[in-house]
């Protein structure tokens, strides 16, 4: 019987580290893009000298103005060299403030030779009595400039993505927010040529697609001369394809098959390689060991996965991607009882089709959290892109029925609110209101001034809201502006006046990017008269 598997402790629960007494100065150090090309005009590196209880050395609150010196000032501000391991050359010498994040760092790319492999950088920094001394190290991809192909780069301070491709006529770089679904291959790329439905699914407004393999073909493998016609017209549309590997990425011959076939396409967004391998339980090394074989190959682009667990192994199956997916699909699930399976749910048992679930729409937002306090927990890793793949199915297996165009936006809009710098969707063709409206309101995401906000700073979560108990808010604030998104979990409408607090002063509202146009500011609060249910909002404030 179904019901009768073993309750079992799936253990790779994420240990969190153990909090110290004294306090800790911990440097770290990131170039600011995950590569930079020889034509660039500029680079720098993030350096972060946060004071903590978990990472770093021990920190003295006392220096000296001087070695030698008698007069005790409090230790405020971190002097410090970046060095080329290599070469041993001095790239940088400048100072932070102790208990500091976010500092980015000029440096000149005239002292490298561009190149594949990647650069070993080293950072020192002291007290000014140089009686404390604190070291952190890095990488740097410095790769040769082409007149060909794509280049996709990940901005570490803030995650957005930023490509150069014959769209540019590769010159400079230009930011795009991913959103477009996982689609069906034989809808959108039939073998009989046809460019209709790619062309429908252009004109929706998704700028990005992940064509799944034809799991009939051996291997599940893509047919390469039909599919080279749909990437020629994939170019013509500037389309970027998110190339998927999740049939190949554990057999070394089917990579470098794939990647070479592949990589020099103007419209490449980067590679897909394990989809939910934690779910599976593949080995815990096999992504980490597909990572390192891509990067050696192509190095232009990144690595993606899917993680489908709340808490299994992260750090493991995260260490082969440099953009981490998270998939829950929580609309029509029973949390609490397996339909397919005949057995409960829980933490050591049963399966519900969205992991530790409790089957409302903010299992994505909290998914999305999960993942970047993960990341943030892994001593000397730096920060990497979180994405939402956001269900738009049902009416199969765990799932009684498809969700509401509204509820797929609720969950984009909580998804932009938890920081997702790329959405997708599984699976592509839904029913023609999702299909309009995931379009309709990613392009707010992929357009001016949404995407300034998105990649130009870090939502600041969790508003405080009064009025109703189920509202989600963020907000971005870049230069004299801020930007509010506002996502209801009420299913129902209510007449209720709702009041957000901002993190600032506001003198008016500038417009309205999304959703209804009732809102009203005063200082620091932001308020309407009603909210729709799963209504979702977008404002841009001038602030005060």
């Amino acid at each position: 019987m179904r019901g009768s598997y073993p309750a079992n402790d799936p253990e790779g629960q994420f240990q969190f580290p153990t909090p110290k007494a004294e306090p800790l100065l911990y440097l770290t150090i990131q170039p600011r893009y995950t590569i930079f090309l020889e034509s660039d005009e500029s680079s720098s590196f993030i350096v972060n000298a946060p004071i903590s209880h978990f990472f770093g050395k021990s920190y003295k609150h006392g220096s000296y103005d001087s070695p030698g010196s008698s007069k005790e000032n409090l230790f405020t501000t971190l002097d410090f060299e970046i060095y080329s391991e290599e070469s041993g050359r001095l790239l940088k010498t400048s100072s932070v403030p102790v208990n500091s994040t976010g500092n980015v760092v000029g440096f000149s790319l005239s002292s490298f030779k561009p190149r594949s492999k990647p650069y070993a950088i080293s950072i020192n920094g002291t007290s000014r009595d140089v009686q404390q001394s604190f070291t952190a190290k890095t990488l740097i991809y410095i790769l040769p400039s082409r007149s060909y192909g794509s280049a996709v780069k990940i901005d570490n301070l803030y995650g957005g993505l930023y490509v150069q491709n014959g769209f540019n006529n590769w010159k400079g770089w230009y930011a795009i927010f991913p959103n477009g679904g996982y689609a069906d291959g034989g809808y959108v790329s039939p073998s009989n040529i046809s460019f209709t439905h790619l062309d429908t699914y252009a004109s929706q407004g998704f700028n990005t697609i992940n064509i799944l393999p034809d799991g009939s073909l051996p291997d599940q493998s893509y047919p390469v001369a039909e599919f080279e016609k749909y990437w020629d017209h994939m170019d013509q549309l500037n389309l970027f394809n998110l190339y998927d590997m999740r049939s190949a990425f554990q057999n070394e011959t089917r990579i470098n098959e794939q990647v070479e076939l592949w990589k020099n396409r103007t419209t490449l967004l980067g590679w897909y390689t394990a989809d939910e391998p934690d779910g599976w339980e593949y080995n815990l090394n096999s992504t980490k060991l597909a990572y390192d074989q891509i990067k050696e190959l192509d190095p232009y682009h990144p690595v993606s996965l899917v993680l489908n667990c709340q808490n299994f192994y992260y750090e493991e199956y995260s260490a082969g991607a440099d953009i981490v997916f998270e998939d829950a699909y929580p609309v029509s699930i029973n949390a609490t009882y397996s339909i397919p399976w005949g057995t409960p749910c829980n933490a050591t048992y049963g399966d519900c089709g969205c992991d530790n679930c409790v089957g409302e729409l903010t299992d994505v937002s909290t998914r999305l959290d999960d993942i970047q306090n993960y990341q943030a927990n892994l001593e000397g890793q730096g920060s990497k892109p979180t994405w939402a793949v956001i269900q738009a199915f049902g009416d199969q297996d765990y799932w009684t029925s498809i969700p509401s165009a509204a509820e797929v936006e609720n969950m984009m809009m909580l998804a932009v609110n938890h920081n997702a710098k790329g959405l997708s969707y599984w699976l592509y063709p839904s029913t023609a209101d999702i299909n309009l409206g995931s379009g309709q309101l990613g392009k707010v995401f992929q357009q001016e001034p949404g995407i300034d906000f998105l990649f130009g700073t870090n939502a600041i979560k969790g508003l405080a809201v009064a009025g109703e108990a189920l509202i989600d808010a963020s907000a971005w604030i870049l230069g004299k502006k801020m930007m509010v998104g506002v996502a209801s979990g009420q299913h129902v409408n209510s007449s209720a006046v709702v009041s957000i607090t901002l993190p600032a002063s506001a003198s008016s509202v500038d417009q309205v990017l999304y959703g209804d146009s009732g809102w009203s500011v005063t200082g620091n609060t932001l308020s309407k008269a009603g909210i729709k249910g799963l209504e979702v909002g977008i404002v841009v404030l001038n602030l005060s």
